[in-house]
């Protein structure tokens, strides 16, 4: 069986450098698994694919992706934004610290990296150029900023690991909260520092006036935010329950309040929404299946008496996972990753006395630096897309921030507080 092993990993390398597809990579991996091993027969595989998604906390990841989609298309994504620029638009650099903090509003009612980008983009950008920011430092911030759109509540990966995990997805979200605040500040603080150093853009004038206008202006974004988190903070509803209140409401927000959205332009919306979730399902079906089969194999008990044979200082086996987790995620998308590691890192972090929740953001944090990090650099590629500037001038940009990133996530990792801190005792 470990000349098996050997082999089907082997493979999969091998699949992964060619650029297979990673929902066909893993299938392969699993169905070969299966055969060989035994834990369930062939003819069940469907079966565990099934029973892999069908449960009623993993429903709330479609229904926050509806909900992003449905925040860009309504039109409060623009208010976000108008909101952001008067409150520290008077500042040097004053349009990139805008497009991070409003990438931190946005991810407070979308829960994905790729809209959060996708959808601050098109807005900023645009107008970053017209301050003569130049386009591949533009795009950069985008994703850069799209960064905690999986670590600020609500999460669709917060929702995966803990269905994963077995670890509660309310606690999650409340310890995603000061991490999250973290990473923006620190990124804004080389934004802002980067751009008077560059002299680039023009600032505003600030007024208090403007500011309350424009934060009115902003309620609808509020509301859906405290529907979302308050909602589930004080134990109304679960996650699952906030996401399909959040997408009620901003359907209704946008047919009949900013009247963005026409009920002819609804099944392109749910279009767009139903991609993504096509996408992302099959994958989390398929790596579940795959961790069950790993679990049967003991390889999380080899992964942590490995780890554990390395050192016997728990710093340098925490550093050794956060190396584990930071090349994992530039490789190779999250979701994947989350469920497949997991089972593999989360008993080597508690075996050294790290809480599973605060692990939990340690992890989806050190994944989502991978958004901003080649070869894969989701959100690279999401900001080309949008501004057609080549992935590489637009990773070049963004190493300031990704190093600023990887500082937060040290600080992260080892000040438990800003995970813990906010949940109940």
């Amino acid at each position: 069986m470990d000349f098996t092993l050997l082999l089907i990993f082997i493979a999969v390398v091998i699949l992964l450098s060619l650029g297979v597809e990673i929902l066909v990579v893993i299938g392969l991996a699993t169905v070969m698994l299966t055969f060989f091993t035994g834990v369930f027969t062939l003819e069940n595989f469907g079966l565990a694919l099934f029973d892999s998604v069908n449960t009623f906390s993993l429903l709330a990841m479609p229904l926050f992706i509806l909900t992003g989609d449905l925040l860009a298309a309504s039109g409060i994504a623009k208010r976000l934004i108008e909101f952001a620029r008067s409150l520290i638009g008077w500042l040097r650099g004053g349009l990139a610290l805008t497009t991070i903090v409003a990438a931190g509003f946005f991810s407070a009612i979308s829960g994905s990296n790729a809209a959060t980008t996708a959808t601050i983009g098109r807005m900023m950008v645009p107008e970053m150029q017209k301050d003569n920011y130049p386009v591949p430092f533009s795009a950069a911030t985008a994703a850069a900023g799209g960064v905690v759109g999986i670590i600020i509540p609500p999460s669709v990966i917060f929702i995966i690991y803990g269905v994963t995990s077995g670890v509660p997805v309310g606690d999650l979200f409340i310890a995603g909260i000061l991490p999250g605040a973290l990473l923006i500040i620190l990124m804004s603080v080389i934004a802002f520092f980067w751009s008077g150093k560059q002299k680039w853009g023009t600032k505003i004038d600030f007024s208090w006036k403007e500011l309350l206008r424009k934060f009115w202006g902003a309620k609808l974004a509020f509301i859906a935010m405290f529907i979302i988190l308050g909602g589930i903070y004080s134990g109304v509803f679960t996650p699952t329950e906030s996401g399909a209140i959040a997408a009620v409401y901003c359907l209704v927000v946008g047919l009949f309040v900013t009247k963005n959205i026409k009920f002819k332009e609804l099944p392109s919306v749910m279009e767009s929404s139903g991609n993504v979730n096509g996408t992302i399902a099959p994958i989390i079906a398929v790596a579940i299946t795959l961790s069950q089969i790993l679990a049967y194999l003991r390889l999380p008990q080899f992964a942590v008496d490995s780890l554990m044979s390395i050192s016997n200082n728990p710093t340098i086996i925490m550093l050794c996972v956060l190396t584990v987790l930071l090349i994992a995620g530039a490789v190779m998308e999250t979701s994947p990753n989350v469920v497949i590691l997991t089972p593999l890192l989360a008993p080597v972090a508690t075996s050294i006395g790290y809480d599973p929740v605060h692990f939990g953001v340690i992890m989806v944090v050190a994944l989502a630096i991978g958004f901003i990090t080649p070869p894969i650099g989701l959100n690279l590629f999401v900001a080309s897309s949008i501004t057609q500037t080549p992935v590489l001038q637009i990773a070049a940009k963004a190493v300031p921030f990704l190093v600023l990133l990887l500082v937060g996530l040290t600080i992260i990792t080892f000040v438990p507080w800003l995970s813990t801190g906010l949940l109940p005792e």
